[in-house]
């Protein structure tokens, strides 16, 4: 089993049965889930707790997580988490924006409790791994 060593993870979504198994998942593998339904509160919650990871549907009514991711990024720059962007009938454009708009990686509905914690648990890992530095002339490799 993962150990999130009780970092935060926050979860924006409007759907009860999708917070209710992602919260006990993430509780389940070490992490403290916060549960957040709309867009405001997840901008003023994010503010307060600072969490290690979000997991944001992109689909959330009255606001959508393409704003949240943005509106986090630009108004809260000392704000680094990895945002993992969720929703139903994801198209490769929603994929490009959620990655424009500052996510990390996203998830097509329904997904798995267990694959959805797996990739927190890789967005962290990979931001506490330094950045490797390449040379100055790398060569290109195709595969």
């Amino acid at each position: 089993m993962m150990d999130g060593q009780g970092q935060r993870v926050m979860v924006v979504d409007n759907d009860r049965t999708v917070l209710e198994l992602l919260q006990i998942r993430l509780e389940v593998a070490g992490y403290r889930a916060f549960i957040v339904r709309s867009g405001r509160q997840a901008l003023d919650l994010a503010q307060q707790i600072r969490p290690a990871a979000m997991i944001v549907d992109a689909n959330l009514g009255q606001s959508d997580g393409f704003e949240i991711v943005t509106t986090l990024r630009t108004r809260c720059p000392d704000l680094r988490f990895p945002i993992l962007m969720t929703g139903r009938g994801l198209t490769v454009d929603d994929v490009r924006r959620a990655l424009t708009c500052g996510a990390q990686n996203c998830i097509a509905k329904p997904f798995s409790g267990a694959d959805a914690v797996e990739r927190i648990a890789r967005l962290l890992e990979a931001g506490q791994r330094p950045t490797p530095v390449l040379p100055a002339k790398a060569p290109v490799v195709y595969v």
